[in-house]
């Protein structure tokens, strides 16, 4: 597992505890509208911090220019 930077680490735990936040809400008896806010908003949090940055993006399927010479 990679290392976490601070800005990282604060966006994964907001997104755990939006998710907890959900489950409590269904739990209890909560209307769907409101408990799923919570969930899908903490589930997209979690995930994204693991996304790679930009500075390794790579596009495969993107045609690469050919140059004029």
């Amino acid at each position: 597992m990679r290392k976490l930077s601070t800005t990282q680490k604060v966006i994964l735990g907001m997104g755990i505890v939006g998710t907890i936040i959900g489950f409590y809400g269904k739990w209890n008896g909560w209307a769907y509208d409101d408990y799923f806010v919570f969930f899908y908003t903490g589930i997209t949090m979690t995930w994204i911090v693991f996304l790679p940055s930009n500075k390794s993006c790579c596009f495969p399927f993107w045609k690469k220019k050919t140059q004029k010479q």
